[in-house]
């Protein structure tokens, strides 16, 4: 089944082209690596699946509902107080009993490498250690897609290790990784290239 696809996609600012001439389908259960230069619109691209970016009716269509979509930025944004914290989040607002959320959230920071994170605050964290954070509390949701805007950046190679694991084994969730540099072999199934958008002295 297909998750999201996209038609005749088109962003503009300032009246040029970011993001143009992608035509996308992307099925469930998908690992795809969305890859390309400066200026390709990778990052508006996953704003645009995420439903964060408008677009014009029928340029997206979407086969999950916007709270089965959670998008990890480049730089994640981390709430103020511990890393259990943070991971519990999500669950609490979906109103999981705190017994529940606590199970879930260990789960997922034992499978990410970082247990001993657990009571830490975030203020102290590495980046690479906050990216791991902010992947454990979208998967402690089980979203149906995950968009992950440069996921490996400051990972260390063990970290990276995990992270392809846990990836490989989410087998009913789409994920969608961008990056500037080549993934790990087999790190995703397939890989779509952007092209820089074409600009023209009209408006067209």
């Amino acid at each position: 089944m297909t998750i999201v696809s996209t038609n005749q996609l088109i962003v503009r600012r300032a009246n040029l082209p970011i993001l143009a001439g992608n035509d996308l389908e992307i099925a469930a259960g998908e690992r795809v690596g969305i890859c390309g230069g400066n200026g390709t619109g990778k990052t508006t691209l996953l704003r645009v699946l995420a439903r964060l970016e408008p677009v014009p009716p029928g340029m997206v269509t979407s086969n999950c509902a916007s709270g089965d979509i959670t998008l990890v930025h480049q730089h994640p944004w981390l709430f103020r107080g511990d890393v259990l914290g943070n991971i519990e989040y999500g669950l609490a607002a979906r109103q999981i009993n705190r017994s529940t959320r606590r199970r879930i959230a260990g789960e997922w920071l034992e499978r990410l490498g970082i247990s001993q994170l657990a009571e830490r605050q975030v203020e102290g964290l590495s980046g690479g250690e906050r990216r791991r954070v902010a992947l454990a509390r979208a998967l402690a949701i089980a979203p149906r897609l995950l968009l992950l805007d440069e996921p490996l950046a400051e990972i260390d190679d063990a970290g990276i290790t995990l992270i392809r694991e846990v990836l490989e084994q989410l087998e009913n969730t789409t994920v969608l990784i961008t990056s500037p540099v080549d993934l790990p072999e087999g790190f995703v199934q397939r890989t779509i290239w952007l092209a820089t958008p074409q600009t023209t002295s009209t408006a067209d």
